[in-house]
């Protein structure tokens, strides 16, 4: 019996092994090739990913570190970070439970961050002359606060994450601030645009967001109308900001489409990015 159940494991078309989320992250981003990759794949990525593995297209230097950040029944989120001596970038693997078990369903990352250092490298390269001017034409975003925001927007999750724990004083007095103002006490409606154009006009509010380099304060950027989000900045509706909600069961789902990702950084705090 026991030889029996060992032939009956090589037989073709035998179920592929139960892994975990993290177990295919591992596998699906190492640098070597992945035989039974196909078994563990669904929806975009198995149409996006013919005959090899996304470890398999990326510079084989690169250091690959993946993390967990949410599973539950049917869903799960593991970050990838890719970083070499000069930089650091992050994926986001999102997956789905079937009757078959775990499969790689969604690829994201935040989008056409390779605009940040170009720009950058342009607005610091700018003579003291063309600075000045610069600000008189930009009175609302510096120039130091255009470059500022620009870094932080392209900056790796680590990076940000010590951001705003260095700054994190900065950043419980403008979350007070907004608060103590009540420009979002009333629920979202028609008046939302008006109550978020008064939070970023407030005097105390603006200075704040302008030295955390940070776009504005918004409801609507996740779509949750109990979370604050300070918005760092991104293209269209790709986003990367700080949103605050101290009560974790009413943060919003992480998905392919929506909320890319969401990492606490504690004390109600969390990093999020959009699709």
């Amino acid at each position: 019996m026991k030889y029996l159940l060992l032939l009956l494991l090589w037989l073709p078309g035998a179920a592929p092994a139960p892994l975990a989320p993290l177990q295919i992250a591992e596998q699906f981003v190492a640098p070597t090739g992945w035989a039974p990759m196909k078994d563990y794949l669904c929806c975009e990525v198995a149409g996006q990913a013919k005959t090899q593995t996304l470890g398999q297209q990326i510079p084989a230097p690169l250091r690959r570190t993946c993390e967990l950040v949410q599973q539950g029944t049917a869903t799960a989120v593991v970050a990838v970070e890719l970083r070499d001596s000069a930089s650091r970038r992050d994926f986001y693997l999102h997956f789905q439970r079937d009757t078959a078990g775990w499969k790689l369903a969604a690829i994201r990352t935040l989008a056409m961050t390779h605009l940040g250092p170009p720009m950058v490298a342009l607005l610091t390269g700018l003579p003291p002359a063309e600075i000045a001017s610069y600000n008189r034409k930009h009175p609302d975003a510096s120039h130091a606060f255009t470059v500022g925001n620009l870094r932080l927007w392209t900056s790796a999750d680590a990076d940000i994450a010590a951001y705003f724990h260095h700054h994190q004083p900065d950043f419980q007095k403008l979350l007070r601030r907004v608060q103590a103002g009540k420009f979002f006490a009333a629920a979202p409606g028609p008046n939302e645009p008006a109550a978020e154009a008064a939070a970023n006009a407030d005097p105390a509010v603006h200075t704040l967001l302008r030295r955390l380099f940070l776009g504005r304060v918004t409801r609507r950027a996740t779509n949750c109308s109990s979370c604050l989000a300070f918005v760092i900045g991104g293209k269209t509706t790709s986003t990367v900001g700080l949103l605050y909600q101290p009560r974790p069961a009413q943060l919003p789902a992480m998905a392919p489409d929506g909320i890319i990702v969401l990492r606490p950084l504690g004390q109600g705090w969390y990093l999020y990015k959009t699709a």
